[in-house]
């Protein structure tokens, strides 16, 4: 091979690097995307379980989660007796969603009233119980979970738990004196996050505007704009 053709050669290799990383770039990403779960007649749909071929097992009302090591975690629901005359034994359990970048399962558990949202680590099977499913941060180190429950007691209104260790950390939580229901508006950056609240109180009601700022070790939540509503 001639010292021209090789060099030649070469360039063609450095120039088809960005467009190999360019195309497995966006299949990366698309491989951390966190996955949700329709369930219709106790069942997780198609696209759902083709994405998690392997690492869920569902039988009637047995879900069985893989978890590393060749361990499972096993939740046997009991659907009949929630359609029936014995409530107190109803238990319903659905593969709601799976975290990629952090290896999680997320679980409800539903009882007649009510129920919870249980974090499942794919390592270690450590469950974090949650009121509501949280949401993921864009680098994938924190968890956000708000609950706007109007039918069954908040333990929060907002919480955030650290997802760099396992089991996550909790390091904040929220409950408000009056009757506020947040929702997440932005989160671009890891450490800071736009909210909104829809507050009542006995004077009137507003949208209260606010930031969840991490500052140091903790978190901080910073009111904006408020906005009155029209009577």
């Amino acid at each position: 091979m001639s010292k021209m053709h090789a060099a030649v050669t070469f360039l063609g290799v450095l120039l088809s690097v960005p467009a190999a990383f360019a195309q497995a770039a966006p299949n990366a990403a698309a491989d951390m995307a966190p996955v949700e779960c329709t369930i219709k007649d106790n069942v997780e749909d198609a696209g759902c379980r083709a994405r998690l071929k392997g690492l869920f097992a569902r039988k009637a009302d047995t879900l069985t989660l893989m978890l590393e090591g060749g361990k499972t975690k096993v939740y046997r629901g009991n659907k009949a007796a929630c359609d029936g005359d014995d409530v107190e034994k109803c238990v319903v359990y659905k593969l709601q969603h799976y975290f990629p970048a952090i290896e999680s399962f997320v679980v409800s558990k539903s009882f007649y009233e009510c129920g919870e949202y249980q974090l499942v680590s794919r390592r270690s099977g450590h469950v974090t119980v949650m009121s509501e499913v949280p949401q993921l941060s864009p680098s994938g180190h924190y968890l956000l979970s708000i609950d706007i429950s109007d039918a069954c007691e908040r333990k929060y209104d907002i919480a955030i738990w650290s997802a760099q260790s396992d089991p996550p950390k909790l390091e904040f939580r929220y409950k408000a004196k009056q009757y506020e229901n947040w929702e997440l508006v932005s989160w671009a950056e890891d450490g800071r996050l736009k909210l909104r609240a829809e507050v009542n109180t006995d004077k009137g009601a507003y949208d209260q505007e606010a930031e969840l700022v991490r500052e140091g070790n903790g978190w901080k939540l910073m009111p904006g704009r408020r906005i009155e509503r029209s009577k």
